[in-house]
């Protein structure tokens, strides 16, 4: 077979599959430019998840005709003219195949001028051909629009996720190039609704800006120098910890990267301060000379080699490790002791009078008959001992004052140390979890397609609850699905972020706004059957299931237990944990050799 060289809009095609492969490669590309060009605002429009359109204007330094057809050829980049180039880089984009590859797969509109020229240049391309070049009256800057993506390649269109997905992947890239320029004016518009409108200032005003109130107080700054490295950013306390790493950010000489080994050396630093399966918050900063490190490892640039990553590691452990020791002194109880005011005693003052003791007479200690004073019997009222807490003879009739206790001993029900039934039969005895019992029958009630109404309850009063900007804009979106959780939640349109909670499982609204919230942060939530369905089962009947402690009547043992047995698996939880131990004769024989 002969070789040939490829057309060059081919060539584009293929190259956008390794730098363009969702809409939200194209808003990184788009909006890292912008920040190239020493802007100083940068807009973000979005339609459709992306897919109708994807527009980013900025005030930079704009370009004149010729560079403005030019930036759209391979290759063609104002970053590096040498090999050696590459190795001092401070930008984010230098290769060059970003437009480029843009152009191949969508219809790209381009309207650019610089502040010393009176009119601007104007570019339309369809496929990666240039279609129209023409003067155009526009602001100082750049806006591009990309329109249509995928268009000519419409079997990669078919792989595109749902909008909710989609969008979700659209900002965590806004939110990685804001995060880390808080000298930029920033505004984010999604499907004509105003996202983030981000003013100038500093790095922990834009971290809140972003992530919400909820952080302030909450973020400890980290500070280390050396000539190898230079630490800074915030790592947040133990106590705002999530479930998930989706709240960890490094980044490189300005530049967002993904680290597992440098993300370990903060939970290690942590140590015993986090709870089990919970991963700190951070927002950390490493700056170290560009020779030291290799950007061009990866077609999105988010993973970075390092040439001493074992000392940035532990220089980075000790940062932290300082960090926290100093919020903790900072956050220390006082244990001085207030001055203790005496109040002034003159002649006149009245003594106080001492207490006087009253007593019965007629009160014999020794007197076993229950023919005392009433009084008395109410005061000092007799226990007997529990059928739990002490251990009484089957055959020797012990009478009790609780009948409770003797109805549970006729139906052959106890319930001991108020975390386990005991269920006695002639010859085997039966010792079932109750909470794990209640989470079997919860799981499967709502496997089958109904939430329990004991389980959904209306809050009395509504409550009103803030999410920060990028959490709230899904949120909207998974309102209807909510309300199989047992949720309803309603958006404030008249002020944006916040959320009236009417209806919460467990009448506990905190728990609902932590489920929201873990939901959106979920980026494989789609609500669909089969697994899904499992782990919304789940997640409620966790949630809802009888706690430890609890002490339940006869009533309610029998319903439990009737339940648990009309179950399609009865044994075990939906984690596999066991509901029941079955101890028969021969085993208690066993047990007494």
């Amino acid at each position: 077979m002969a070789i040939e060289i490829l057309d060059s809009v081919v060539a584009n095609q293929i190259a956008a599959g390794e730098v363009v492969n969702r809409p939200s490669s194209v808003v990184k590309e788009l909006l890292e430019n912008s920040i190239d060009s020493g802007a100083a605002r940068v807009q973000l429009v979005i339609k459709d998840a992306g897919r109708t359109l994807i527009q980013v204007s900025d005030n930079g330094c704009g370009m004149d005709r010729e560079d403005a057809q030019k930036c759209f050829l391979p290759h063609a980049t104002s970053k590096i003219r040498t090999s050696e180039d590459m190795m001092k880089l401070r930008t984010m984009g230098f290769r060059g195949e970003a437009l480029a590859s843009i152009a191949a797969i969508s219809q790209v509109e381009l309207k650019t001028r610089r502040e010393q020229d009176e009119t601007g240049t104007k570019v339309i391309i369809e496929g990666g051909e240039i279609k129209q070049v023409s003067d155009v009256a526009c602001p100082a800057g750049t806006c591009i629009s990309v329109k249509n993506i995928f268009y000519n390649t419409p079997a990669r269109r078919n792989f595109l996720k749902s909008d909710q997905i989609e969008n979700s992947h659209v900002n965590d890239e806004f939110l990685r190039v804001a995060l880390i320029k808080p000298e930029v004016a920033f505004g984010y518009v999604n499907n004509e609704r105003n996202m983030h409108n981000l003013t100038t200032g500093n790095a922990k005003k834009r971290i809140i800006d972003l992530f919400g109130s909820s952080l302030s107080g909450k973020l400890i700054p980290l500070n280390e120098s050396l000539d190898l490295v230079k630490i800074g950013g915030f790592v947040c306390s133990a106590d705002f910890a999530k479930k998930n790493k989706s709240w960890q950010y490094f980044f490189v000489n300005g530049r967002f990267m993904k680290n597992n080994y440098f993300a370990n050396a903060v939970e290690r630093a942590f140590g015993n301060l986090l709870g089990e399966k919970t991963y700190p918050a951070f927002f950390i900063t490493l700056d170290l000379p560009p020779e030291n490190i290799d950007v061009n490892i990866h077609p999105t640039k988010t993973e970075v080699k390092f040439l001493d990553d074992k000392m940035i590691y532990s220089v980075l452990h000790a940062a932290t490790k300082r960090g926290l020791g100093q919020y903790a002194l900072s956050n220390e109880i006082s244990f001085t002791k207030p001055a203790i005011e005496f109040p002034q005693v003159s002649a006149s003052t009245p003594l106080p009078k001492a207490p006087q003791i009253r007593f019965d007479p007629s009160f014999n200690p020794f007197d076993t008959s229950d023919s005392r004073p009433l009084t008395m019997l109410q005061e000092k009222p007799v226990v007997q001992p529990s059928l739990f807490e002490k251990d009484i003879p089957e055959l020797v009739p012990t009478p009790t004052n609780r009948p409770a206790e003797r109805e549970n001993r006729e139906l052959n029900l106890m319930q001991v140390a108020e975390r386990y039934i005991v269920v006695r039969s002639k010859e085997s005895v039966l010792l079932i979890d109750q909470s794990r019992a209640s989470q079997r029958v919860i799981y499967e009630s709502v496997l089958g397609g109904e939430t329990p109404k004991t389980l959904c309850q209306n809050l009395a009063t509504p409550i009103k609850h803030f999410f920060a900007p990028h959490i709230s804009f899904q949120l909207v979106e998974l309102l209807p699905a909510l309300e199989s959780y047992g949720m309803k939640m309603e958006y404030d349109k008249t002020d944006g972020g916040f959320f009236l909670v009417a209806k919460s499982p467990s009448n506990s609204a905190e728990e609902c706004f932590e489920t929201a919230q873990n939901l959106v942060e979920d980026k494989q939530n789609c609500f669909a059957s089969g697994s899904q369905n499992e782990k919304r089962a789940m997640m409620i009947a966790q949630k809802n299931k009888i706690p430890y402690g609890q002490v339940l009547s006869n009533q309610q043992m029998q319903t439990l237990i009737s339940q648990l047995f009309s179950c399609r698996e009865c044994n075990l939880t939906p984690e596999g944990k066991k509901i029941i131990i079955r101890l028969t004769t021969d085993d208690l024989d066993k047990m007494f050799e």
